[in-house]
């Protein structure tokens, strides 16, 4: 029997260094994903050696569970131990959207999408994917050919997921347009399901972000809650304008995006952006991903009103605000919430990561 290597000591060691930080301990299901994790650095040639011990493209890990299973958190543990500048970290969303702007850059010219993947990875040796969803049609079929040049490159996927690659948009209608991100994802990464019954976030066990739980949800806001968290309502006269994608949308009110935090020139530092917006107009109009990526790039604060009740509304809007949650959440961006209800409703919403949306609002001061 061939002697078969293990996963390099220092990063095992890690992981259990920083479960114990935690006041906790890797379980049942984190141990075997943080070895296949080990297992690929080693691979890619990522441990502190530098060295490929394999002449072969070396796997990538696709890690999949419910909501707190301390998916992220693992794959984080892991990207501190490596060099810097080796691995590069994008929100599946984000990675779309760069694939989009890359391939319309190259309109016209042969190669462009290869020029495009090549923008997107740059010299990372690693490419890191959270929260691939694929709920898009669209960036799935592109997030496909991202997967499958990758090995080529000689870089190494690490993903995470609350869906199994089988089960990724699992709409009857659309399925089959994610069957080509299946085949890459089971061809070019070890699969691990990460579901060992705890839900580490519900515990405290890492997983938030500093600026997203200065947050809030507050059912029927007030004027003196806002107030409270260094907000005030907007004045009718502060309505503006904003351009998202070319695409016009109104603000309650929205500061204007400084280039530099001292824009006077006098040694204060400027308030972080903030945009107040209306449910209606954020969430009941087509407004895309990369719509909300745009708003977010530009606004810190994002404060959204008006939330009614979940039978007030249709699917497709709670969708965009399931999106705008999970953009806020990944990029730490603070966001408050007015509603008529608490944010329990995220699990009667007709959507389907309403788990998920609910797990991150629930670091959010609640009223």
């Amino acid at each position: 029997m061939p002697f078969r290597r293990r996963p390099d000591a220092h990063l095992r060691a890690a992981f259990d260094d920083a479960a114990m930080a935690l006041g906790s301990t890797l379980d049942a299901a984190q141990r075997p994903a943080a070895d296949a994790l080990c297992v690929a650095a080693s691979a890619a040639g990522l441990t502190a050696d530098g060295t490929r011990p394999h002449r072969s493209a070396p796997r990538g890990v696709y890690l999949h569970g419910p909501v707190g299973r301390g998916k992220t958190w693992l794959v984080e543990v892991l990207t501190t131990q490596l060099p810097s500048g080796a691995v590069l970290r994008l929100h599946a969303y984000e990675a779309a959207r760069r694939l989009h702007r890359g391939i319309a850059a190259h309109s016209g010219t042969r190669g462009g999408l290869d020029a495009a993947i090549n923008a997107v990875v740059g010299e990372a040796r690693a490419l890191y994917l959270d929260e691939l969803h694929a709920h898009d049609p669209g960036d799935a079929m592109l997030l496909s050919r991202l997967v499958r040049a990758l090995p080529a490159r000689g870089v190494v996927l690490l993903a995470t997921s609350n869906y199994a690659p089988a089960d990724l948009l699992p709409d009857p209608r659309y399925h089959h347009l994610v069957l080509p991100l299946v085949e890459a994802l089971t061809a070019t990464c070890v699969v691990v399901d990460v579901d060992g019954g705890v839900d580490h976030r519900a515990l405290g066990h890492g997983g938030a972000r500093p600026r997203w739980c200065t947050g809030a949800w507050l059912a029927t806001g007030t004027s003196a809650q806002l107030a409270a968290l260094g907000l005030a309502a907007p004045d009718p006269a502060q309505r503006r304008q904003l351009l998202l994608g070319g695409r016009p949308l109104w603000a309650l009110a929205a500061d204007p995006h400084p280039e530099e935090d001292d824009d006077d020139g006098d040694g204060s530092v400027r308030p972080e952006p903030t945009a107040h917006l209306h449910f209606s107009e954020l969430c009941e109009r087509p407004t895309s991903v990369a719509d909300l990526l745009e708003l977010t790039d530009r606004y810190r604060t994002i404060v959204l009103v008006g939330v009614p009740p979940v039978t007030a509304s249709v699917a497709d809007a709670w969708r965009r605000l399931a999106n705008l949650v999970d953009i806020c959440w990944d990029r730490d961006v603070r966001l408050v919430v007015l509603a008529a209800d608490g944010a329990e409703c995220a699990l009667e919403m007709p959507i389907t990561d309403g788990a998920r949306m609910y797990s991150r609002l629930s670091l959010l001061h609640r009223t």
